[in-house]
């Protein structure tokens, strides 16, 4: 494939990509990257510069960059020129490199010989996208990249508004920093894409700042696309009018940001003096006309559907519509038919922040040695993305979408067509549809256009690592589909009979770990391949439909028939009995579990299917919407989320293996990896890790001896890792080796003068990291050492039945040394503290009422794990059981304390992220969604009637009729967080108090980002065993529901041990939980429990073949 020509202007370190479309590409100095994303050329510009004209509240603009100004454009030293006319001037736009940290853009505009200038007023729009990050981490996620952005604004008396901005995090220590300003005074500026593009932005609409007047004066909001724009004075054109806008870029700047904002003031005339601002000679210059240039991707007007009226959108479902949401008029947005199916309308996804999107696998693969084949939709016409076999990164074929608001237009798989028939005939890209629907196995847009429809759909083999793509169209259309590929230079095509096969480059990493990997995607009859100079691309002339089908694998490379022949028969497919397949699939994976008889618990049933697919594309392909950089299983994650549903539904073989491949990963001195690859990619994961990372394969032994009983575990063979030379090492190493080596690496990080784990490089709540070097040493994580009083007091216990003695005994001695000093050092007039510190050899408490360091007075995670351990007494856990009602717990769930950690524009001096992320999302909120399902473990521990209400708290389906603060979210996948609303740091600590309860003017609350977490598996978990209590073993079955009595009747059907069953519950006011068959009393053992009486554990043959089981619970309401 041909490399398109992008042209450069420079001048030391700095550097600024030009398109061949006229597009400002990318601005880099040395290894930062300046600007935040990379269009490309079938893209239309981020970043750019416009011209308004203002009669009164209407407002005309233009672009002054890209193909859209057409303009034409010349570059020529450090400078680049664009001149056209519009709007009655003749313009012209220079952008001039003034020396290698410094650039302007100049305008000019002037009445036009052939008039229509008018008496108006005109102002300049520039935004420009940022990132203020080395190269390799722009790139990894632009949302993440975008939350350590912080902004501050200084209102000079001459100029105006001037910004500045610094990166807090991803260069750190260093602090780079950018300012801009207009020399002729700017009136108002925006900090994020969101306000400044709007959500229109996804049907291809135009910036909805451009007509807005004033912009309210400016706003800072520190969301999830950092955009620095401003907006000049406006002032009368007369003879003619200039703008200067000068931009600064520093690598690193520590002063604070109102001293950084002056500082660019006070150079502005000396900056203007080096301003070479003559024309550049168009003789002399490489030129380009640029409507001429552009590409038909970027410039083809969106075809979005219409509006479905109330019918035609509910048969969209093809059964009955369930949960459906409505608008304030009582229209359907969204809701949920046969098997789980989620059906959204083209209102409702132009109502959400995060565009609605799922991750497809197909092949109905569950085990994590066999690679997964993934692919992601999106709701605006983005068909397929990031097309994946294996390793989520490296083996990535089809490019990512990157924006939310559907900006970069080449990204992904795309579909353009021209409507026979119509006056202008001319290509339009598919994008928002009248409703766009998600199956467990697919996806499809249905565009309603006046009478005719057409429809595409998406959907992954069932059985195969294949996926078609199809369009159907009622009328007579042309159709050309792109197929965008990542990174065209990794990847070698070949193409035959509409057929094309790619494999990795000689030279590649993929090329070296995965030899075989291959990739085919092929059409069918109706269309034909087309290998233009940039993409792969099919196109079908006066049609009704056609047909492209994908496919991989790593046994044999796309050179071998098997792969063609995939793709090729991929083409028949029958896709609703591929989507009741892929149902199945999820059904069986749950043990065909299903809820009735309860209206309030059956959305449990619309929920859990997602949840499960949710947790299978975190176990086996590991990405999400927001995080598509993944490809590695953190320790902790692991250890948790697909453990955890593993053991829910006793797939006890998938716990096995998990367990085996974490220690497979263990250093040779105990330490594990913070994450690792787990496929041939082995040799890349983080070479050190949080304190806690040792502790969670204790946990998982544990759980997975109490479980399956089965011992034969600890004589599984793990090597350990060879981290010098990145291999696993030689010899044959235990699973009982791994156990004891573990010990020994925490015995050997100890606080010094003390008996304590040390807090090393930080525990759970990643945003708490110590930022202080002799923090790692002298500190002590609360919830670390709860954790490990859990995880060794377990293996105390379940190893002597499996014949580890002296093993069990060391265990037990850490156990009964935490236990000795807990409460001694961790508890301080009653309250337990988040961490302590040791200075002078004496604890002092973080995050206390006493702490005066953090002003932080709770945390949440370390009361809920001392009460699922069993460390606390019945009188301290009802004391901090109120702590979290009383001031942790609010509408949308509970927070991890009861306030963030302070900010002062990304510096930091206690905690790292917590006191440089300049966004108020994801566990900076602090309602982290894992943390609650913890909360709800804590509950049934404590047989507290409410944990269904609390599950049913963060369930995405119905949270929209819950929580009337609930800001418009999808309802068919996990958010990893519910975000408070509020724009910036300091706003959100003035108003903490507007997301309680009783405020009396409650912030909204959004969802954070999806899919890819811990938190489905752990959810699952706790639904199935801690709710409806069914906990699976691998020779029992224990029932210890919590229920109150609006529970009561409630029925579930579940296979157990081979036997589909029925399951009535009848909550009584009895002590105890009893369970009866078919044939009478079932007998069983009853089980201890700290806080309460136990439930009733059942032997495999004692339920023999029952196929009803009446189970009496205590009412715990």
């Amino acid at each position: 494939m041909t490399e398109i020509t992008r042209h450069h202007i420079t001048s030391g370190d700095l550097d600024i990509t030009i398109n061949a479309n006229g597009s400002v590409a990318r601005i880099k100095s040395g290894d930062m990257q300046v600007s935040q994303y990379v269009p490309g050329i079938h893209d239309a510009g981020i970043a750019g510069v416009w011209l308004r004209r203002r009669d009164g509240e209407n407002i005309e603009s233009i672009p002054l960059t890209g193909f859209e100004s057409a303009s034409r454009c010349s570059f020529g030293g450090g400078t680049a020129t664009w001149s056209g006319n519009g709007l009655g001037v003749d313009w012209t736009a220079k952008l001039v490199i003034i020396d290698s940290n410094e650039w302007a853009w100049n305008v000019t505009a002037n009445p036009s010989a052939n008039g229509g200038a008018g008496d108006y007023e005109w102002d300049l729009v520039v935004a420009q996208d940022l990132a203020l990050a080395p190269v390799e981490q722009a790139l990894t996620s632009e949302p993440y990249i975008s939350q350590y952005i912080a902004y501050h604004v200084e209102n000079d008396d001459k100029y105006g508004k001037v910004l500045a901005a610094r990166q807090t995090m991803s260069a750190a220590p260093k602090l780079p920093s950018f300012t801009m300003m207009i020399a002729e005074g700017a009136s108002a500026w925006l900090t994020d894409g969101f306000d400044f593009y709007g959500r229109t932005a996804r049907a291809g609409e135009q910036p909805v700042a451009l007509t807005d007047p004033d912009w309210g004066g400016g706003r800072t909001n520190q969301f999830e696309f950092g955009m620095a724009c401003l907006l000049s004075k406006p002032r009368s054109l007369g003879e003619g009018l200039q703008w200067t806008i000068l931009n600064h870029f520093d690598a690193d700047d520590r002063n604070e940001m109102s001293d950084i904002c002056t500082a660019t003031v006070e150079k502005v005339e000396n900056i203007l003096d080096r301003l070479d601002l003559d024309l550049v000679d168009f003789a002399d210059s490489t030129e380009i006309k640029l409507p001429d240039d552009a590409s038909i991707l970027a410039k083809a007007p969106a075809l979005n559907g219409d509006e479905l009226d109330e019918q035609a959108l509910l048969a969209i479902g093809g059964g009955k519509a369930t949960s459906p949401e409505r608008n304030g008029e009582g229209k359907t947005l969204s809701y949920f038919s046969d098997h789980a199916r989620h059906v959204v309308s083209g209102e409702k996804e132009m109502n959400v922040d995060r565009s609605h999107g799922q991750i497809l696998l197909a092949g109905g693969v569950t085990d994590p040695s066999v690679p997964a084949f993934a692919a992601t939709t999106y709701a605006p016409g983005v068909f397929a993305s990031h097309i994946v076999l294996g390793n989520t990164n490296m083996n990535r074929l089809v490019s990512v979408h990157r924006t939310s608001l559907n900006l970069l237009r080449s990204q992904g798989v795309r579909i353009l067509v021209r409507l026979s028939g119509r006056d202008d005939e001319t290509w339009r890209m598919l994008s928002v549809p009248s409703a766009y629907v998600m199956d467990l196995g697919g996806s499809r847009w249905v565009y309603q256009i006046g009478d005719e429809r057409i429809v595409v759909e998406t959907v992954a083999s069932s059985v195969e690592s294949a996926m078609d793509i199809a369009l159907t169209s009622t009328c007579e259309i042309d159709a050309l589909m792109t197929i965008d590929i990542e990174n065209p230079e990794q990847w070698a095509l070949e193409s035959s009979d509409n057929c094309v096969t790619m494999i990795p480059a000689q030279g590649t990493l993929a090329a070296e770990c995965c030899t075989q990997l291959g990739y085919a995607f092929t059409s069918d009859g109706d269309s034909n391949y087309v290998e233009t100079e940039t993409m792969p691309s099919f196109v079908a002339t006066r049609t009704h439909g056609m047909h492209v089908a994908f496919a991989a694998s790593e046994e044999g490379g796309a050179s071998t028939a098997s792969t063609r022949a995939a793709a090729h028969a991929f083409h028949a497919v029958d896709a609703d009995a591929e989507l009741e397949r892929h149902a199945r699939i999820i059904s069986e994976y749950v043990a065909d579990l299903d809820i009735a008889n309860d209206d309030k618990l059956e959305e449990f049933n619309l929920s859990l299917p997602w949840f499960v697919q949710n947790a299978l594309v975190h176990f086996l392909s590991p990405h999400g919407l927001e995080q598509y950089s993944g490809a590695a299983w953190g320790t902790r994650d692991v250890c948790q989320g697909p453990f955890e549903m593993a053991l829910a539904f006793g797939h006890f073989d998938a716990a096995r293996t998990i367990i085996r491949k974490v220690f497979s990963h263990q250093n040779e001195d105990g330490s594990l990896p913070q994450w690792f690859m787990f496929d041939q990619y082995a040799s890349i994961y983080q070479h050190d890790s949080h304190g806690d990372i040792p502790v969670w394969p204790l946990m998982v032994v544990g759980e997975y001896l109490d479980a399956t009983g089965d011992a034969t575990l600890l004589d599984d063979i793990a090597p350990f890792w060879d981290n010098v030379n990145d291999k696993p090492c030689d010899g044959e190493s235990t699973v009982a080796d791994h156990l004891r080596r573990t010990l020994d690496y925490i015995r050997s990080h100890r606080v010094p003068g003390t008996e304590l784990f040390s807090y090393g490089e930080g525990d759970w709540d990643d945003t708490l990291q110590p930022a202080q070097a002799e923090m790692k040493k002298s500190m002590a994580s609360t919830w670390t050492i709860a954790l490990l009083y859990q995880a060794t007091s377990a293996l105390a216990r379940l190893l002597p039945p499996a014949g580890a003695d002296e093993l069990a005994k060391d265990f037990k001695a850490e156990s009964e040394s935490i236990r000795s000093v807990y409460d001694r050092v961790f508890v301080f007039d009653n309250v337990l503290a988040g961490y302590v510190h040791y200075e002078n050899g004496e604890p002092e408490p973080i995050i206390h009422p006493r702490d005066t360091r953090t002003g932080i007075k709770y945390r949440l995670i370390p009361m809920t794990r001392s009460i699922i351990a069993g460390l606390f007494s019945p009188q301290e856990e009802r004391l901090h059981e109120g702590l979290i009602e009383d001031n942790l717990h609010y509408p949308d769930g509970v927070r991890l304390m009861n306030r963030p950690a302070a900010f002062h524009d990304g510096e930091t001096t206690v905690f790292k992220r917590g006191e440089q992320a300049a966004n108020v999302g994801r566990e900076i909120g602090l309602m982290y969604t894992h943390a609650h399902i913890r909360y709800t473990e804590a509950l049934s521990l404590l047989g507290r009637g409410r944990i269904g209400d609390e599950l049913l708290r963060i369930s995405p389906v119905n949270q929209f009729k819950r929580l009337p603060t609930s800001e418009p979210r999808q309802r068919n996948c996990y958010f990893a967080s519910s975000d408070a609303d509020f724009p910036d740091r300091y706003t959100a600590s003035a108003q903490w108090d507007r997301l309680k309860d009783d405020a009396a003017n409650p912030v909204g609350v959004r969802g954070g980002w999806r899919v890819y977490s811990s938190g489905p598996g752990i959810y699952l978990r706790q639904v199935v065993q801690h709710l409806l209590g069914i906990q699976i073993h691998a020779d029992r079955v224990t029932f210890d529901p919590v229920l109150t009595t609006d529970d009561d009747g409630l029925e579930v059907t579940i296979s157990l041990f081979g036997t589909k069953r029925t399951i009535r519950y009848h909550v009584a006011d009895v002590a105890e939980v009893t369970v009866s068959g078919e044939h009478g009393s079932v007998d069983g053992q009853r089980i201890e429990l700290p806080y309460r009486a136990g439930g009733l554990s059942i032997s495999r043959e004692a339920l023999g073949g029952a196929h009803v089981l009446d189970v009496t619970v205590p009412n715990r309401g």
